[in-house]
Parts: C-alpha cells; structure tokens; sequence
C-alpha cells in the first residue's frame, strides 16, 4: 500500500485550497490507495472557523476528514483520520496517529496543551506523535522525550524543509520517521507517503505499521 501522511483540506485547514471530496480521486489517480487527512488542530485554525466553543471547533475539524471519508466510499479509496496539532507558546507542529474520532471529541482541547501533557494523553490512548518538519525555518526540534517520532522528509516545494538535518536528528535519536506531502494545493499530490506490504484499513493498523517499522519512506 502507499499512504499519504500528510494532507489539509479547505473544509477544515485554513492555509488549504482544495476539497476534501476532491482529495481521494487525486491520489488514487496518483497511485495510492489511502490517505491520512492531517488538518490543523490549533488556535490560529479554531480563530479563523469564528468558533470559541471547543466543542464546536472539533465538529468543524472533523468535517474535512468526514467529507473525504465519503467521498473515498465512492471510488474505493480508503481515508485515515489523523490532526496536525499547534500548541501554545511555539511554532512547532504535530501529527498524532491513531486517533479516532472519540478520541478527538473526547479531548476537545488538545491544541491547548503543553507538549508533555499531549504527549502523555496520546501514550495512555494508544496514539503516536509525532514533530511535523522539525527543521523547517520557523520550527525548533521539540525534546524526543516527549516525541515518538519525526516527519524526516517533509514533500512541501513551498517550504525550506531542510529534510536532511531531519533525517539525521531521527536517526540520531532512533525515533520513528515518516515522511509526507504535506498536501495544500494541487501541486503537492504526491510529494512523500509510506509504502507498506501490511494491509491498513484503519488508524489503529496505520499505528501498528509505524511502531513495527515495516514501511519504507517515499521521498519522490
């Protein structure tokens, strides 16, 4: 299978320009047989839906994830729910694997969390995290103690992703790597994923791939 790790849709990811119900048909046509819908899961996204109750905000965020998931039921696609997660008083990114969407609707209020407090939520629910691009421009590698990985290559062509220093904080400090497109705009389909022999259908399985190490980067 090859999965793309990192995708925003217009729905719910301010900074995105393209559809959810769009997005499966992309990748299938690009090869892939699943996608991970990352959006934004932070202050900035929650002060631009114009929605101050937590509560409200997750039902937004959910909606990209909930409109690609159909429409992938058309074509046979599969769609993985995931969120890429700002927290207060840094730049720095986050993508959590394995959530679901109880999950999410039970903890409303990630995005206002410290990291080591994320990070132990995610341990005691099964869910990885892991630093979005950790060496781009206006991020700092945030402290592995409190990561279970890293995106160490990171497919964005608008961005400075200095995905070699990535690929070599990774490794130095053996955490789990993944690499993605970081999808926004047409231009981005297809611009990093995995590929696994492991069948995946859900983000508990996603989980597991990424904990047994079985899955190869894509860093096209």
């Amino acid at each position: 299978m090859k999965i793309e790790m990192h995708a925003h849709t217009s729905e719910a990811s301010p900074c995105a320009n393209v559809s959810a119900t769009k997005i499966p048909a992309l990748y299938q046509k690009a090869g892939y047989d699943a996608i991970v819908i990352t959006d934004q899961y932070c202050k900035w996204a929650q002060d631009r839906s114009g929605l101050t109750d937590n509560d409200d905000y997750v039902q937004y965020f959910l909606n990209g994830y909930r409109s690609a998931r159909k429409a992938a039921g058309q074509i046979g696609f599969t769609v993985l729910l995931g969120a890429e997660a700002n927290l207060p008083g840094s730049s720095n990114d986050y993508l959590l694997y394995g959530i679901t969407e109880e999950f999410i609707l039970t903890h409303p209020d990630i995005h206002e969390m410290s990291l080591p407090e994320l990070y132990n939520l995610c341990h005691d629910n099964d869910i990885l995290l892991l630093q979005a691009h950790p060496y781009r421009t206006y991020c700092n590698p945030a402290d592995p103690q409190y990561l279970d990985g890293a995106e160490s290559y990171n497919g964005n062509p608008r961005h400075d992703n200095r995905n070699e220093l990535a690929r070599e904080w990774t490794d130095e400090f053996h955490m789990i790597e993944s690499s993605g497109s970081d999808f926004h705009e047409l231009e981005d389909v297809a611009k990093g994923g995995i590929k696994t022999d492991e069948t995946i259908l859900d983000t508990r399985q996603l989980r597991d791939v990424l904990l047994s190490g079985q899955y190869q980067l894509l860093t096209p």
